[in-house]
């Protein structure tokens, strides 16, 4: 008699190294730490089986192997995180992987929990990813801030960078960068071409909504906060004196 094989989860953390806003932001100290290791110390303390940093960059790759952190190095032509995440796929064995944001060194673990439930919840859906209730005045109208608004059923109907007059806030949330994706999927989604809402709106999520992938959104009050320009790593450094 055969036995349902376990899901399995692997994380994988994209770190290009040529950020638009803030280059090098990856490996930035913070108490000590590069950035991107923070994050990796946050994902192994989730229920994530595996954890691994995906680079394009010879510096990113050696600090990892300094600091004896599971490293790949992935082609720099990749045009976006999930598609280095794809490209780490191609050589890691497992079910469902999920794709980390290199820049959220604060990143709680149950955060990357909430994608692994509504994977472990429902086996038919292809993509997972996370929202917060906290949702501010100034988030609602900063571009920087991605929202998702949430159809009736708990999945994505589409994500903005700044509202449009027919929004209705109370069907919106702050969407955290975080996605989990079926590996099959995961690699077909690498293979599509970018549709005209991903380039317009930079958000590479929009590629699966506009082929006709729902994405499946756990809403929690939980928070995290991603390190865009210099300034909000001055800010966090800041807040963690005052702490």
């Amino acid at each position: 008699m055969s036995t349902k094989r376990a899901i399995s989860y692997v994380g994988v953390i994209p770190a290009r190294y040529h950020s638009t806003r803030f280059p090098g932001k990856v490996l930035e100290p913070i108490d000590g730490l590069p950035m991107v290791a923070r994050v990796y110390g946050q994902a192994k303390n989730s229920r994530l089986e595996r954890v691994v940093v995906a680079t394009d960059h010879s510096a990113v790759y050696e600090a990892m192997e300094n600091l004896d952190i599971a490293v790949v190095m992935t082609n720099e032509a990749c045009r976006t995180g999930t598609e280095r995440v794809a490209e780490a796929a191609l050589s890691l064995e497992g079910n469902v992987f999920v794709n980390i944001q290199g820049d959220e060194p604060q990143i709680e673990p149950a955060i990357i929990n909430l994608v692994i439930d509504q994977f472990d919840v429902d086996h038919e859906i292809e993509m997972a990813t996370v929202a917060s209730t906290n949702l501010s005045e100034d988030d609602w109208i900063n571009p920087d801030v991605v929202k998702v608004e949430l159809t009736e059923d708990g999945s994505a109907a589409t994500f903005f960078r700044q509202p449009t007059a027919h929004k209705v806030r109370d069907n919106c949330a702050k969407h955290l960068g975080i996605y989990g994706f079926k590996r099959e999927f995961l690699l077909r989604f690498a293979r599509m071409e970018r549709t005209e809402n991903e380039v317009a709106l930079d958000l590479e999520q929009m590629r699966a909504l506009d082929n006709g992938t729902a994405i499946s959104v756990a809403v929690t009050d939980l928070d995290s906060v991603g390190i865009n320009r210099p300034e909000d790593l001055e800010k966090l450094k800041e807040s963690a004196t005052v702490a």
